[in-house]
């Protein structure tokens, strides 16, 4: 019996007005593609669902909502991470089906689980197929102005804010001697304080970039040296309003 494949399935970086979003970040023929899946692994299948009835306003679903299978995996290290393991997810394409990997935002496998799944679909012998989306990750890169050449994701930050502050120092000075830009993320809510760190941390030239709501309507992207950042937000109600609760990318080179 011929083994299916493994489609790594990228989902819009917001959800409002999801469809419209989609039209803009993912081709069609991806969307065809994706159309046509019955079989999926994703982090919560009721978010799952409604990306998949935005898809369905701009191409038709081959199967209902009611006939799709849905595995829910949150990763080996997630909290309350389900007990199957990734080749048991894989059964459908042991038997020739084909396979969709859902991100919640953005691509799967990168600041986002999937990696395992993939790694096992790849054991099994199924064709790995990654679709093309919204990456925030390379989407701030590319608007940040910053070094494109080399660069390092290191995922989120200590919460502590001496730890923060002391792993934003390692970062830049890791920046400075590499000529490297140095890319994290955090959780939406604690973004006023980590750019508050960013500002009370970094040297004044270091320059210090961030993206958010990338590709929405609301889409903001500014760099500049962390000294003229505090010029432009001298009150801290105002860098408060600019990022809180809001995706944020943070980029910095020193």
């Amino acid at each position: 019996m011929q083994i299916g494949n493994l489609y790594l399935v990228p989902n819009t970086l917001g959800s409002d007005n999801r469809a419209a979003q989609l039209h803009h970040v993912i081709p069609a023929e991806n969307l065809r593609l994706i159309a046509k899946i019955k079989y999926w692994i994703v982090e919560d299948a009721k978010t799952s669902r409604a990306f998949l009835n935005a898809v369905h306003e701009i191409e038709p679903l081959h199967h209902s909502l009611q006939e799709m299978v849905m595995q829910e995996w949150r990763g080996p290290d997630r909290k309350h991470a389900l007990s199957l393991k990734p080749e048991e997810l894989l059964a459908p394409i042991q038997a020739g089906h084909d396979v969709g990997l859902l991100s919640e935002a953005g691509v799967p496998g990168v600041a986002d689980p999937g990696a395992e799944i993939v790694q096992a679909a790849h054991q099994c012998g199924a064709k790995v197929k990654p679709l093309v989306g919204p990456s925030s990750i390379l989407l701030g890169l590319m608007a940040s102005g910053l070094n494109g050449q080399r660069f390092q994701f290191n995922g989120y930050l200590p919460v502590e804010a001496a730890e923060r502050s002391k792993k934003l120092k390692e970062l830049e000075e890791n920046s400075r001697r590499h000529r490297e830009t140095q890319i994290w993320i955090e959780t939406p809510y604690r973004n006023t304080a980590m750019l508050q760190s960013c500002l009370s941390s970094l040297s004044p030239q270091t320059r210090l970039c961030v993206a958010i709501d990338l590709t929405l309507n609301s889409e903001w992207v500014w760099t500049g040296s962390t000294e003229s950042w505090r010029k432009r937000y001298t009150k801290p109600e105002a860098l408060s309003d600019l990022v809180k609760n809001r995706p944020a990318i943070f980029l910095m080179l020193a």
